[in-house]
């Protein structure tokens, strides 16, 4: 198994799940693989795949927030609130739609709002995924939860069909907002297509492919693999100096005699917090830290 690590970044193709493509990246890398947040088995694009102890980074990951091209179907709504999920009424006629009106119901949910998962979710009710619970039938009822919406741009309508793109926080479903515009629009509804095309900093280019996966050899993947350094980029850096290598060698915490440079974050990602990139003097990551009150810097995360 290789002992290397770092991040892939795939164009997950419809009708295969997040889980499938971590598979596939085990067997093609041979390395230990986990992705940063699922992606449903209908939806496309970016998925963040951490290879060997960059594994260990992608609970920061899950923070980012994230960019979707979306379609949105007027005229039949379905249990799961997408394109795969059981009609729950016959079918109505949709009016001609004014695009002006679609932006202003869609401009409704930009900023902070509490949000209701679907019941077809992941989110877990008492230790086990609310889909496994509506499957048996059971009524599945979930808390509001607070998402950020940023931005609805590009919106276009086309018949019984609205495109746009949404800029949304973690956590936010779009299924649920393709629902609830429905509502506000007088009109059952459904998330028909999504392609999700930015988490954080990283999008669609370079993508590796599922045909990529499956064809190429391990090392021309390893050569689209980003080091586990370029993985926050906006973080605040240290690098240290061989003081302070050895002491993240011995578990030790970072004092300022051990620092060779320091870095000031750009500020693009919220989600650091007081988190720091700790590299060699060479650029490679050598662990995430904690930063300590006094410019000391408790290493967390150790990847080498």
């Amino acid at each position: 198994m290789s002992s290397r690590s770092g991040m892939l970044v795939v164009d997950k193709p419809a009708g295969v799940t997040s889980h499938d493509v971590v598979q596939k990246v085990r067997r093609a890398m041979g390395c230990r693989a986990g992705h940063t947040g699922t992606l449903d088995p209908r939806a496309t694009g970016v998925l963040l795949i951490c290879l060997g102890k960059a594994t260990r980074l992608a609970r920061f990951l899950q923070k980012q927030d994230k960019i979707y091209d979306c379609e949105i179907r007027l005229g039949w709504a379905t249990d799961t609130y997408d394109a795969d999920g059981e009609a729950v009424a016959e079918p109505v006629e949709v009016s001609l739609l004014d695009v002006e009106v679609v932006k202003e119901a869609l401009g409704a949910f930009v900023g902070t709002i509490d949000q209701v998962p679907p019941a077809f979710s992941a989110k877990k009710i008492r230790g086990q995924p609310a889909y496994k619970r509506a499957r048996r039938g059971e009524v599945v009822v979930h808390e509001p939860v607070p998402v950020t919406i940023y931005a609805i741009d590009d919106v276009s309508v086309d018949g019984s069909t609205i495109k746009c793109r949404t800029h949304c926080s973690t956590g936010t479903y779009v299924r649920t907002l393709a629902h609830d515009a429905g509502v506000r629009l007088g009109y059952p509804a459904h998330l028909a297509e999504l392609r999700r095309i930015r988490i954080g900093t990283f999008g669609l280019d370079p993508c590796v492919s599922w045909d990529d996966l499956e064809t190429a050899g391990e090392n021309t993947l390893w050569d689209n693999v980003l080091d586990a350094a370029e993985m926050f980029p906006d973080w605040p850096t240290v690098v240290l100096n061989d003081t302070g290598i050895a002491v993240v060698a011995n578990g030790g915490v970072i004092e300022p005699n051990g620092v060779a440079e320091r870095r000031r974050g750009s500020g693009a990602d919220p989600n650091h917090g007081d988190w720091v990139r700790v590299l060699r003097p060479d650029g490679s990551l050598l662990a995430a830290a904690e930063l300590l009150p006094g410019g000391m810097f408790q290493p967390r995360v150790v990847i080498a």
